[in-house]
């Protein structure tokens, strides 16, 4: 299976002819609009303390209820100094034996802590 950011997206026909619904084809079902979630001043506070504490972005999004993305803007706007999590050189040479035994990206995403994605975009940098 191909990780998602590999998939390709294309309506049929059918789809196509569709009447547009105002939400993205890709979207789950659901409500068309996300309600937002603002955090309070303790839980920022307990998001600034959690990833101070070594708690990755990931881990605090899926614990407030908040994108990986929000939870860096908040850590940002309250000038937080960010860790860099990306994937060293030594890595590497793992990654790619990993991958020429069949690994896929997604596999080797979790097995680093990153996203498939971010695996096949350094591993393509060469």
């Amino acid at each position: 299976m191909l990780p998602k950011c590999l998939v390709k997206h294309d309506l049929s026909d059918a789809e196509a002819s569709k009447e547009w619904d105002g939400r993205s084809k890709f979207a789950a079902p659901g409500p068309a609009y996300r309600e937002v979630r603002r955090l309070s001043e303790q839980e920022l506070d307990r998001l600034i303390a959690g990833y101070r504490g070594g708690r990755t972005v990931y881990e605090l999004g899926r614990e407030f209820g908040i994108h990986r993305v929000t939870v860096s803007n908040i850590l940002k706007r309250h000038d937080v100094p960010m860790r860099f999590q990306g994937l060293s050189e030594t890595q590497r040479t793992e990654i790619a034996r990993l991958r020429d035994q069949g690994w896929t990206y997604d596999r080797l995403g979790r097995r680093f802590g990153v996203d498939g994605c971010t695996v096949r975009r350094f591993l393509a940098r060469g």
